[in-house]
């Protein structure tokens, strides 16, 4: 069944508070990867390169939402990049389906300003290790 976006939810945990971040937008894929590790011997008979999976990633993931001077959640996000603290993350799917992952705040902006505009912001978390299904 298709799972629709809307209600789903990016919470933070940080100094045993949970807080939930209001107003989002859109939060960016959050994606593994891992590193190629060239392992062709000189004497490959095929003539081709082979590979082995090397260090694993998982980036960076980017959180755009409406400026809302009232949400906590906001204010725990630009506190945290002020502090450089890591916390852990959860974004929850309307299905309940939970990914939780530990990051730290890497940048928090607000948008530009415009003739019938919004007051926007973009942060971007930096994943510090594996993402948890839950």
């Amino acid at each position: 069944m298709v799972q629709k976006a809307m209600g789903t939810t990016l919470s933070c945990l940080h100094n045993e508070e949970t807080v939930l971040i209001g107003a989002l937008r859109s939060v960016s894929e959050i994606r593994a990867e891992a590193e190629a590790v060239d392992v062709t011997p000189l004497d490959a008979k095929e003539g081709f390169r082979t590979y082995a999976q090397g260090v694993k990633t998982l980036g960076e993931v980017t959180l755009e939402g409406f400026h809302d001077k009232a949400q906590p959640g906001q204010e725990k996000l630009r506190s945290l990049f002020d502090s450089g603290d890591e916390a852990l993350f959860c974004v929850t799917f309307p299905d309940a389906t939970a990914l939780s992952f530990r990051a730290f705040v890497k940048s928090y902006a607000f948008s530009n300003v415009e003739v019938e505009g919004v007051v926007h912001f973009t942060a971007v978390l930096r994943l510090c290790g594996p993402v948890e299904v839950a």
